[in-house]
């Protein structure tokens, strides 16, 4: 009796923990899946927000070098 109660236990709770044990594995899976394109995402949006950058930055050199030029021409026509 007791062999045949444990061996119905044991049936219920195999499949259950093997169940269980494959949908953790998919689980974790799908979230290292998941991360691994959030990384990847996240990693394109920083290159190009860093070249973004490095444009705005070249951009504003350019408007102070040509803000500077005005700024001696303006000099200039006002000491005529």
């Amino acid at each position: 009796m007791e062999l045949t109660r444990l061996y119905g236990t044991a049936e219920i709770l195999v499949p259950l923990l093997l169940f269980l044990a494959v949908s953790l594995r998919k689980f974790r899976t799908g979230m290292q899946a998941s991360w691994k394109e959030e990384a990847e995402a996240y990693r394109s949006k920083v290159e190009r927000q860093s070249e973004e950058l490095a444009d705005l930055r070249r951009e504003v050199r350019e408007l102070r070098r040509e803000n500077a030029q005005l700024r001696d021409q303006i000099t200039e026509l006002l000491n005529r």
